[in-house]
């Protein structure tokens, strides 16, 4: 049976993510190998949801969208009110992207503006402005962002291969290269942990990845080697405010889901706008 033209790429992510299993286990390190099956988890979930089309897609991004929501808010102490206005949103966007994907882009800031005001009609004036900024951000980030794998199903296992090598990558560079000269050098305050040494192999990785599966273009490879890292840094500022490592403990090597759906949010709208 001869794969569709969009699934060539992800096949063959699939078969170099397998390949990566050697040097991987070589490594003997826990923390890679562990990174390394829930990628694998992740990106298996993606190839499913294509394979089932826009429907498929719809449901994982509801998951993601949900789960990542749930964590979000725990982190920054959303009250249940401001939760499920942000649950609402996670579910009904991945729906709207598949049936009206124009009326949700023409509504979007009316819908940013209520996520904004609604929390601040709340009794607890203190925290009632934190609350307003994170609701409409976590409507844009959390539910509009993952939403944006629907219009990029036929390519949404690709997108996830990718990110997850250039994460690993980026993880390995930095623990064996992150001691030489120049490449120690940690630019970001809100993540020290985070190396030249990583961005570097990260994005040579991503580099490497969409060469060897056949779709190298120069906007998807800054879209994934910047954004991705760029999306890690945006949710450690807010686990940094919140005083907490991980967003949560279930996904082994990562924390929680929104500690590794992170380095894709920021990835999904960008490579949605040049993978039609």
């Amino acid at each position: 049976m001869t794969l569709p033209a969009t699934l060539l790429p992800a096949t063959l992510g699939f078969i170099l993510l397998v390949v990566l299993a050697v040097p991987v286990f070589l490594s003997r390190n826990k923390t890679i190998v562990s990174r390394w099956i829930t990628w694998c988890a992740i990106a298996t979930l993606s190839y499913g949801a294509q394979l089932a089309g826009a429907a498929g897609t719809v449901a994982l991004a509801i998951l993601v969208s949900v789960l990542c929501a749930v964590e979000f808010g725990k982190l920054v102490k959303l009250r249940a009110f401001d939760l499920s206005l942000l649950l609402l949103t996670c579910v009904a966007f991945p729906v709207l992207a598949a049936t009206q994907d124009a009326w949700l882009f023409k509504y979007l800031p009316y819908i940013l503006i209520a996520g904004a005001v609604l929390p601040l009609f709340s009794s607890d004036l203190p925290s009632s402005a934190k609350r307003s900024v994170f609701t409409a951000f976590g409507i844009l980030w959390l539910a509009w962002a993952t939403s944006r794998m629907v219009p990029l199903h036929a390519h949404l296992t690709l997108v996830v291969l990718v990110v997850a090598v250039t994460d690993v990558a980026s993880w390995a560079a930095g623990k064996s290269l992150g001691r030489l000269p120049l490449l120690r050098t940690r630019p970001f305050v809100v993540s020290p942990n985070k190396t030249i040494a990583g961005l570097l192999g990260g994005a040579g990785a991503a580099a490497v990845c969409l060469v060897l599966v056949g779709s190298f273009s120069l906007e998807l490879f800054l879209i994934v080697a910047l954004g991705a890292p760029m999306g890690d840094l945006l949710a450690s500022a807010f686990k940094r405010g919140a005083g907490v490592k991980d967003t949560g403990s279930w996904l082994p090597g990562f924390g929680g889901l929104l500690d590794r759906a992170d380095s894709l949010l920021l990835v999904l709208p960008l490579a949605a706008l040049v993978l039609k």
